[in-house]
């Protein structure tokens, strides 16, 4: 899947480089280029629709790295791997590669609006498709791991309407608490030997300091004033609802993140209440599917299992007011940081807190921990069970991942991968290796016969012959002075 980004990144890149090219020692620093645009505008060398062309290919790549729709499908899977490596790969690093490209080269992208809106509805439905799985999945690390791809989609949305310091801001904060959150599950997986919240439940007093470390985590997720992730998504949906009129793409993608606030409220708070509210369902022991290495255990983690939890939990708190507070704090200038990556390219600032939206966008946040609570810990009328008869197709159609995973199985790997890489195989097997191979073996076999006719044993023949050659080399060696 990620190779398909990649040829489209590879493309760009290219494209760019013969586009940029200068005499001077640093002209494939991306500073220079980014520096450089305008003027290859003006004069000519680079016109709209090369810029459009370059954007879109360096986008396919960042789709392709950060698990955008609909080249979404690697990453879930990604998190099967040990859990700090996915707290790595999930919160900071790998994941956010295709954001972190297209901040960098932001002018580009800026340049055209074609792609600009491209991103945006990519961002937006990415936030949605990916939160949507995650309200039904049953292995807290997918979860988390859908929840990534929903994040991710915020930021790309966030990049796509011009919002380049809340887009990053927001990878900062997310970087804290998702990294948490999964550490959280290991912390669990360590106690139960499972990853199935069917499983789990009953935890919150055998295992107080992780309860507690995943609410605030979750909490900061689902975006609740006053914790990390309430200011960075908060200057994503401002950044969304003032940059367009009623029926711009920015205002359809501010709609998006709305009911991707809800969604994931709901699905974090479901985990929550799974996993740690109610009595325990067995863990390891009833799980056929689990692959524990030891009995039951439920108690609180070790110490070095704790400490990083503890430690990550500070920052999932007060990172976001710190790092980018809305009024002089201590010292620290008013919105410093996503004035510091808006000015230096050349950005109109951006606008101020708006009280009334971080009121209605934590309000929703809430009414999806509110029906989190009344389906999986308070009211049997809204049990899950009851929902999944209500909702049965829809549901189902969740839970199997709108069958991508099963339509690129059969028809991109095997229809255009294995039958179509197999027969044009075939074809240059045997019109070209084969014909090469007997090609040259006629040439053996009949050079053969005429080095043969000439092995007369007359010293005349072979005299001539080698005459004949001297003369040549003496003439190429005359008329080559």
């Amino acid at each position: 899947i990620t190779r398909v980004g990649d040829f489209g990144f590879l493309i760009a890149l290219i494209y760019l480089f013969f586009k940029t090219f200068t005499e001077s020692e640093n002209y494939l620093e991306i500073s220079v280029i980014n520096d450089n645009l305008p003027g290859l505008v003006d004069a000519g060398v680079i016109t709209a629709g090369t810029l459009t062309l370059i954007a879109l290919g360096m986008f396919i790549g960042a789709i392709g790295k950060s698990g955008q729709f609909p080249l979404h499908t690697w990453l879930p899977d990604a998190m099967e791997g040990p859990t700090p490596v996915s707290a790595l790969i999930h919160a900071a690093t790998m994941v956010t590669a295709g954001v972190f490209l297209v901040a960098r080269f932001f002018p580009i992208f800026q340049a055209s609006q074609d792609v600009m809106v491209i991103v945006t509805i990519i961002g937006g439905v990415t936030a949605i498709f990916a939160a949507t799985m995650g309200l039904v999945a049953n292995d807290i690390k997918r979860v988390l791991a859908y929840s990534t791809v929903s994040q991710l989609g915020y930021m790309m949305l966030a990049l796509g309407v011009g919002a380049i310091g809340p887009a990053i801001f927001h990878l900062f904060t997310h970087a804290f608490f998702k990294a948490l959150l999964f550490l959280g599950s290991g912390s669990v997986n360590h106690a139960t030997g499972t990853f199935d919240m069917r499983y789990m439940g009953g935890l919150r007093s055998k295992m107080p300091i992780t309860y507690i470390t995943f609410l605030i985590g979750s909490l900061s997720l689902a975006g609740i004033f006053p914790l990390a992730g309430f200011w960075s998504k908060d200057e994503i949906l401002l950044n969304a609802f003032k940059h367009g009129d009623l029926l711009s793409v920015s205002m359809m993608g501010f709609v998006l993140a709305l009911i991707a606030v809800f969604m994931t409220a709901f699905y974090m708070f479901r985990a929550l209440f799974m996993t740690f509210e109610g009595d325990f369902r067995g863990g390891s022991d009833k799980d056929p599917e689990a692959q524990a290495h030891g009995p039951v255990h439920l108690a609180e983690s070790p110490f070095p299992m704790i400490l990083p939890l503890v430690i990550l939990a500070i920052p999932a708190v007060i990172i976001g007011f710190l790092v980018n507070p809305i009024k002089d704090f201590g010292g620290i200038p008013a919105y410093w940081f996503t004035h510091k990556l808006e000015h230096s390219l050349h950005l109109p600032p951006p606008p101020a807190f708006d009280p009334l939206l971080a009121i209605i966008s934590s309000l929703i946040a809430l009414l999806g921990i509110l029906l989190a609570w009344a389906m999986y810990k308070r009211n049997p009328y809204l049990s899950p069970a009851t929902m999944g008869r209500v909702a049965g197709p829809i549901y189902t159609l969740f839970l199997n991942k709108y069958y991508f995973d099963e339509a690129y199985e059969k028809f991109i790997t095997g229809r255009i991968y294995y039958r179509g890489i197999a027969l044009i195989s075939d074809w240059i097997d045997r019109n070209i290796v084969d014909r090469t191979v007997n090609i040259i073996g006629w040439l053996g076999a009949n050079f053969g016969s005429l080095i043969r006719e000439l092995q007369t044993g007359q010293t005349q023949m072979y005299a001539t012959v080698t005459s004949v050659g001297i003369i040549i080399i003496a003439a190429v060696y005359i008329f080559g002075m």
